[in-house]
């Protein structure tokens, strides 16, 4: 009888073995897979709201502005982006960046009393401080982060990123173009709104 035992308990360890063996052999796999779509995000490192005083004698600012864009883009191909700024008049916005003596602006609108096209106009052409009441300019000092160019024609900047992070900073100075401010500007807010953007518009 232990003899039995013992053929039994090796039997069934054979078994066991054995059928594990044919377990592991019986599987089915399920492949699972996506698509990732070609993406790019901007998105502004400092605050969207950047204010600055001025002296109400020369119009300078007390101290430069400059503004940060994010970008994350997983294309494989270097992407063309667009940095442009835009301001409020009568006629709605309106482009403001401008390029004048081979230096670029943007032009600032008073909120209070928007100004109407014709004084955005006449402060891109640097005509007197007294024909763009309520438009004021500053010049463009820099844009770092990235390669790019300004498109005269466009009035815009075209901006090159690779794949991954790229931080584009806009670097505006103090000194305002002096054919741009004048006492019959008005007081109170004056503003411009700068985007980077993936499309050309």
């Amino acid at each position: 009888m232990r003899a039995l035992k013992k053929l039994l308990i090796v039997f069934w360890g054979l078994l066991i073995g054995a059928g594990s063996g044919f377990c592991a052999s019986d599987m089915a796999t399920a492949d699972l897979q996506f698509v990732l779509p070609s993406y790019t995000k901007i998105s502004p490192v400092t605050s969207p709201v950047l204010t600055a005083h001025i002296t109400d004698r020369t119009g300078n600012m007390y101290a430069p502005m400059m503004c940060r864009f994010r970008v994350l883009t997983n294309a494989p191909d270097r992407q063309t982006l667009y940095l442009k700024a835009n301001t409020l008049t009568e006629g709605g916005y309106e482009e403001s960046m401008f390029i004048q003596g081979g230096q670029v602006y943007i032009a600032f609108a008073n909120l209070t009393r928007i100004p109407t096209s014709q004084a955005l106009a006449n402060c891109k052409m640097g005509s007197l401080p007294e024909e763009s009441p309520g438009v004021v300019a500053y010049p463009v000092t820099s844009v770092v982060g990235a390669q790019n160019r300004f498109i005269p024609g466009k009035n815009k900047y075209e901006v090159y990123v690779d794949k991954g992070v790229t931080d584009v900073t806009v670097n505006v100075g103090s000194n305002v173009l002096r054919t741009s401010f004048g006492k019959n500007d008005p007081k109170g807010y004056y503003q411009a709104v700068l985007s980077l953007t993936d499309t050309d518009m």
